[in-house]
């Protein structure tokens, strides 16, 4: 077991494991519970099948009544049968004191990988320099240890342990999965600096302060959310080495992701647009966490660099498979600034939803539709490989690069001096540049210039992208622009619609762009005022400006990739 019994010095975002003669199996039903050993308080409370028995998720106050097994199941068992519900619980991620709203998601209690079986805890449930023991219900899980069959934990004495201290530093926190650290998982890490820096202490001066987690190589499977936490850099051992993922889509937690004081269960009368449909025309129990791996709310100047974000969803014909890595959810015109250096952003559709003003440097994303988008002021691509990958729902197709919504008047996307490349199996000429995925008519959109406040949905829209001296693969489709939709702009200028300039093939040489259609694209305006970093983010905060630079970085620590 693990934290074996007696183990002092646990880490307090500890996953608990069990190790089986052989693979063991998981039951259908029952609880994994967790006690203070002090009084024998109820701290935890994991069910296998949420849509059978309700949640436990928020406190024993039970102060989600609407999470119950009846509400839940409603939009689950009867609508989307091709979703398991065994092993199923709710999460409230970011449940530290600062917050007042948190990210409430369906996970995955428990996972068997060989003969151990993992279970995650209902995010940040233990304390610092606490002792705490483990029961569980006879058939959660099924096999034999030490040749003998595994029925349960029902005495406090099997399986017990207390949790080390809080660190000392609210700036510099590491994360190993299984080193000696401050913390095994991100969250663990993010909760810290949450509660300590972020939410209603995002003013103070450890709140503007320079904070760092660094994460050592290993795999870590969680989903992450920030909110109003600032000046912080998310960095890994290694670009390859660090990984954070976790299998996260639509159909599963529909939404793009927000926060909220307390999860809602909502289905089929849910407001038009709250969250997308199902692929077979109907709803999933809607929480509002929503589908990326890591949801950020209110948080400027985020740093992510050196690691590996990945959503490991893999696309199916059944389910509506949205699955984003990152959602940068932060807009205002003075803050609200991501940059993402010598990164690796693996997903297939919606890989980065970006708001604000977002830099992408020397990093490699990969997807197959819209794989970059959102409503953002300028999010600018530069010396990075956007790669398209196999649709698995259907090979046949190549996809699109970007869907723009960007805010009337600002950059919008620019991709400089990048390359756009496709793994085997690919189709060539079947990938679009960029596609406008909605009605989305100038007389509603594209029709009012931000000055300030926080970007919502009366201003975004506009389909401003550009691509600046980008090589481009034989994946690209000779028409570059889907105007399935039309666009609300039109006409491009030189600082909006869709456009092009300086393009290249994969060698280096002019490519031929005599076949693009330019019903409402151009290859001919002059992109002189978006070709380098300081001029696309020459808007941020009223004209002052905002010139992010990036470590310089020749080891393989940052310079590989997959």
């Amino acid at each position: 077991m693990v934290p074996a019994n007696g183990a002092t010095g646990a880490y307090v975002d500890t996953t608990l494991q069990i190790t089986f003669d052989s693979a063991p199996t998981l039951g259908s039903s029952g609880y994994i519970y967790v006690y203070k050993s002090s009084d024998n308080t109820l701290v935890d409370k994991i069910s296998l099948n949420v849509f059978s028995t309700g949640s436990w998720a928020d406190d024993a106050t039970a102060s989600t009544p609407a999470l119950t097994a009846s509400a839940l199941s409603t939009y689950n068992t009867t609508t989307l049968p091709l979703l398991a519900t065994a092993n199923t619980e709710v999460d409230k991620i970011g449940n530290v004191s600062t917050l007042t709203q948190y990210r409430w998601v369906l996970y995955r209690p428990v996972t068997i990988s060989g003969k151990t079986a993992t279970i995650k805890l209902h995010d940040n449930k233990l304390a610092p320099s606490t002792g705490y023991y483990v029961l569980m219900d006879s058939g959660v899980l099924n096999g034999n240890i030490n040749g003998s069959a595994y029925n349960g934990i029902s005495s406090s004495s099997v399986w017990g342990f207390t949790t080390k201290a809080d660190p000392v530093s609210t700036t510099d926190i590491v994360v190993d999965d299984d080193g000696s650290a401050d913390y095994r998982t991100v969250q663990g890490a993010l909760n810290w600096l949450l509660k300590n820096c972020g939410g209603t202490n995002a003013s103070t001066t450890c709140g503007t302060s320079a904070k760092t987690i660094t994460i050592k190589n290993g795999t870590y499977t969680e989903m992450l959310y920030a909110r109003n936490l600032n000046n912080l850099t998310i960095k890994g051992e290694t670009r390859d080495g660090a990984i954070v993922q976790y299998d996260m889509y639509n159909d599963f937690n529909p939404g793009t992701g927000g926060s909220a004081t307390l999860a809602t269960v909502t289905g089929t009368n849910l407001a038009a647009g709250k969250a997308q449909k199902a692929k077979d025309g109907l709803y999933r129990a809607y929480l509002g966490g929503g589908r990326p791996v890591f949801l950020v709310e209110g948080s400027d100047l985020l740093n992510l660099t050196q690691f590996t974000l990945q959503n490991t969803h893999v696309k199916d014909a059944s389910y509506n498979n949205q699955a984003e890595t990152i959602y940068y959810n932060s807009s205002t015109l003075n803050g609200s600034r991501l940059t993402a250096s010598y990164m690796n952003f693996f997903s297939t559709q919606d890989t980065i939803q970006a708001k604000g003003w977002t830099w992408i440097y020397k990093s490699l994303v990969k997807g197959d539709v819209d794989y970059i988008w959102g409503a953002t002021f300028a999010t600018l691509i530069e010396d990075s490989e956007l790669r398209t990958v196999v649709d698995t729902s259907d090979p046949t197709k190549g996809g699109y690069v970007i869907e723009a919504r960007a805010a009337y008047g600002y950059p919008g996307f620019v991709v400089l001096n990048s390359s756009l490349t496709k793994e085997a199996g690919v189709p060539d000429n079947t990938t679009m540049l960029a596609r406008q995925a909605g009605t989305f008519a100038v007389a509603t959109y594209c029709n009012t210039m931000m000055t300030s406040g926080s970007l919502g949905n009366a201003n975004y829209g506009c389909n401003n992208v550009a691509f600046i001296n980008t090589k481009m693969g034989t994946h690209i489709n000779t028409a570059g622009w889907d105007y399935t939709y039309v666009p609300p702009i039109t006409s491009a200028t030189t600082t909006t619609g869709y456009r092009e300039s300086g393009s290249m093939n994969l060698s280096g040489a002019t490519l031929d762009v005599s076949g693009r259609s330019l019903t409402y694209a151009s290859t001919t305006q002059d992109l002189s005022g978006l070709n380098a970093t300081a001029k696309v983010f020459a808007q941020w905060n009223s004209n002052a400006g905002w010139a992010p630079t990036a470590a310089s970085c020749t080891t393989s620590a940052c310079t590989t990739s997959k």
